[in-house]
């Protein structure tokens, strides 16, 4: 057979169930707009097991003698179940059987379609037709999001047939073909129920063998609806073919769902089990209290109006068909509380109106009200009963099936008020596990979690029994399970993967969910991130997991995101403060190294600017001795000839003694010099010493004397100043820049006033020069580092800046002073006694 012969059967059978329910939702439509024109008969009647039973009167009946509750048996002397059709216009005859078994015979007149209508008929009627949409409209968006699908085309077959009847409830004596549509209409609805329930959800062992047994329906719905067109040929009678379908139909869903309880207590726990759980809730909700008004009708003996309970059937293939599509089910709870309430509700409204219809006929007579005011009065209190009722039953319902939702709903507040103080991972994951162990009562958990790198989940924490092989196994992140819970960002189950296209896709997820015997996977995202996943096998009770127990796993989940971020940053504080006291020793270090070196190599940039000034004073003095030395060479020698030839020696002795003496000075000068010089870059520097500040800053201003003598003067103003427990070489290092600088500062002829004073616990030095001053803008940035104004290779920009680093380390402070055109003053502010530094 060709593999495409199942698929193309399908199609066509589909399209005609859909053109089939859409010309009866259109015919029936346009008898509920139009009546212009159309007659009915002067009653109105409900089908009863094939039996038509009058249950509204028009007064020309009422005056003929036609009761409430009497049987049509023939219309024309033809059977009035097969061709009811009313001759337009005309009289016609009809026999009647009263409740009693009497007969009766009437010719009554066809009336207008409006006349038989009030306004409570017209709004079922479009209910009714709004529920037939939602049957047809559902069952062709299930057949479209699961084309060619089995049970697709089932739910597609079974949603025809009951819009075809819901559009044929109300008013169908105006409609055209209304007999004879329903007659055709009625056997298939048992066949596609047979054929619905032994395919979704669970298909029988015996089905799967031989398909062909779902076939034996239909042709028992053919021959059905055969006898029905054919009955007066076969000389049947009609309402024997009619009751022999209602029969069948009633004899198939029951059958039907035998079949289906059958399975569901044979699958055991699992997804099959939640689906016939909806299945078998919705088609008790949606055709219960259908059936609770056909028997208190069978009791009575009255037509009751069957439509009303007829509204609440389109929960049937809105659940059946939610369940075929989204593969996920809705809880079966959720549907049953609020179900159970408008089924409830619907029951005990619907009885309370039976029985008062019942005795309308007593009402009528002692207060003497008409009959259609008093239907519809009581059809408005009906409606003004029914929403509270619903509300009543509604509490009653939830009393009783939300003490799961309440104790999760507490586990997720303790979770919460936990969480927020829990800043270890595995404190956290046992929390979860617990919460899932203890409050939704599943056999086994995990928490995997992803590594340091982002590469694989790994199990952190786990509760229940596992084996090794689950506990070792990992999901790297190029996985497609690891995919579809970063990308996809909802739970998982096996089953979302059974229409992945790809076979090896399909597999690898599926191994995840065998290897783990995991029910759930619930991701666990921060951002964009996915942290990890919480693992969840079967409930203990051997129940499926419902949309309660997933949002307290997503609670769950969105809740641990956030405490994982936590406690990694808190992971990361504690490693960072075990090496952050060793790591700033470090850098400390490096920057004093840094520091001392920067300040040496000012130091000896500044020495470098004095080389040609001190090599000149050292010049002179030992130019001078050396000449000397000459002299007294040739003295020496005058000394020795004269004492050999006994001349006058004195003279000779006075002069060599000239020579000495000069040469003593001579290099008295050239001591000094290299004294200052080595005080001034002694490496003494890291040791405290007691220092006299004026003769350090004189050591000072005798090395800078080469830069003195052409055009500047220095004057001295010096106070009484005590001894300072100082660094003198750094000290030195601070008066040489600043000297230096204001030498630059003096373009031509210049002053620099030096003035120094005690105050407050320390002295206070001050070094002014009458150059041109400091911008503001310069002014402001003078003690950054490597900032200068002087040209390229000129200036570093790091004497102030060191300076300015030398004087904070002993504890003081400097400042400057300056505006443009009025000379510029730096004042140093030092302690006693500077704070020794390691």
């Amino acid at each position: 057979m060709n593999p495409t012969s199942p698929l193309r059967l399908r199609t066509i059978t589909a399209a005609l169930a859909i053109g089939w329910a859409t010309l009866s939702i259109l015919l029936s439509l346009a008898a509920l707009v139009s009546t212009r024109g159309q007659f009915s008969h002067p009653f109105s009647d409900a089908r009863l097991g094939g039996l038509a039973v009058i249950e509204r009167l028009h007064p020309s009946a009422a005056e003929a003698g036609v009761g409430v509750g009497d049987r049509v048996l023939e219309l024309n002397g033809e059977s009035y179940a097969a061709h009811g059709a009313v001759v337009p216009g005309a009289v016609n005859a009809y026999r009647l059987e009263k409740p009693d078994g009497r007969r009766l015979d009437v010719l009554l007149a066809s009336v207008p379609s409006a006349e038989m209508r009030d306004a409570s008929s017209v709004l079922f009627h479009a209910l009714l037709l709004c529920v037939a949409t939602i049957y047809i409209v559902t069952g062709v968006a299930v057949w479209l999001l699961r084309l060619g699908r089995s049970h697709a085309w089932a739910l597609l077959l079974f949603c025809s047939t009951l819009a075809v009847q819901l559009s044929l409830t109300i008013h169908s004596g105006s409609m055209l073909w209304a007999q004879a549509r329903a007659a055709i209409n009625m056997p298939l609805i048992g066949a596609t129920a047979f054929h619905l329930f032994t395919t979704y959800p669970i298909e029988p062992v015996w089905v799967v063998r031989n398909h062909r047994l779902q076939l034996l329906p239909y042709a028992a719905a053919a021959v059905l609806i055969g006898l029905a067109l054919l009955h007066g040929p076969l000389g049947i009678p009609a309402e024997l073919s009619a009751n022999a379908s209602f029969l069948f139909t009633l004899v198939m869903v029951i059958a039907s769902l035998l079949v289906l309880g059958i399975e569901r207590s044979r699958n055991g726990a699992g997804p099959m089990k939640t689906a016939a759980n909806v299945v078998l809730l919705a088609a008790l909700v949606s055709f219960a209290p259908v059936l609770g008004i056909l028997f208190l009708e069978w009791l009575l003996v009255k037509p009751l109006p069957e439509y009303q309970a007829l509204l609440w059937v389109f929960v049937f293939p809105v659940a059946v068909g939610f369940s075929i599509v989204r593969r996920q089910l809705v809880d079966v709870r959720n549907v049953a509380r609020s179900s159970f309430a408008y089924g409830a509700a619907t029951l005990g409204i619907t009885g309370v109106f039976a029985l008062v219809i019942t005795s309308a006929d007593t009402l009528v007579a002692r207060f003497g009200v008409g009959e259609r005011p008093a239907q519809l009065a009581l059809l408005f209190v009906a409606l003004l009963l029914f929403d509270p009722v619903r509300r009543r039953m509604q509490a009653l319902v939830d009393r009783s099936f939300d003490r799961d939702r309440v104790a999760y709903r507490v586990a997720v507040r303790e979770i919460s008020e936990a969480m927020v103080s829990m800043l270890s991972l595995n404190e956290i994951s046992n929390r979860i596990l617990v919460a899932l162990t203890d409050t939704m009562g599943v056999e086994r958990a995990m928490v995997l979690l992803a590594d340091e790198k982002g590469r694989s989940l790994r199990a952190i924490a786990s509760r229940g029994d596992w084996d090794q092989t689950a506990l070792g196994f990992e999901i790297p992140s190029e996985h497609p399970v690891w995919k579809h819970l970063w990308m996809r960002r909802e739970d998982l189950t096996r089953a979302d993967f059974d229409d992945e296209v790809d076979v090896e896709t399909r597999e690898a997820c599926r191994d995840v969910f065998d290897t783990f015997e995991i029910e759930l996977l619930v991701p666990i995202l921060y951002g964009v991130d996915l942290l990890g996943a919480i693992a969840v096998g079967r409930k203990l009770t051997l129940d499926q997991l419902g949309a309660d127990d997933r949002l307290l796993l997503r609670t769950l989940a969105n809740q641990s995101s956030i405490a994982i971020e936590n406690a990694k940053a808190f992971d990361e504080i504690a490693k960072l403060n075990e090496t952050l006291e060793a790591r700033v020793e470090e850098r400390t270090l490096e920057l004093r190294e840094t520091q001392a070196q920067l300040t040496q190599a000012e130091k000896m940039k500044s020495l470098g600017q004095l080389v040609a000034g001190v090599a000149h004073e050292l010049n002179n003095p030992i130019g001078f001795v050396h000449a000397n030395l000459q002299l007294l060479d040739e003295q020496i020698g005058k000394l020795v000839e004269a004492q050999h030839t006994e001349a006058d020696t004195q003279r000779v002795q006075e002069a060599i003694g000239k020579l000495l003496e000069r040469s003593r000075e001579g290099t008295t000068r050239v001591k000094k010099i290299v004294q200052d010089l080595r005080s001034f870059s002694r490496m003494d520097q890291a040791d405290l010493q007691d220092a006299d500040l004026h003769e350090e800053i004189e050591r000072t201003l005798r090395l800078m004397e080469p830069r003195f003598k052409n055009n500047i003067r220095v004057e001295k103003d010096f106070g009484d100043l005590p001894r300072v427990r100082c660094y003198p070489g750094q000290l030195n290092q601070v008066f040489l820049n600043l000297l230096m600088n204001a030498c630059d500062a003096i373009e031509s002829d210049g002053t620099i006033r030096i003035r120094t004073r005690p105050g407050g616990r320390g002295v206070r030095l001050e070094f002014t020069d009458d150059g041109p001053g400091i911008p503001e803008d310069v002014k402001s940035r003078i003690f950054d580092p490597f900032f200068t104004t002087k040209p390229v290779g000129v200036g570093t920009g790091l004497g102030l800046s060191l300076s300015h680093g030398l004087i904070e380390r002993h504890g003081g402070h400097i400042e400057v002073d300056s505006a443009p055109g009025q000379g510029t003053t730096f004042a140093i502010e030092l302690p006693l006694e500077a704070v020794p530094t390691d």
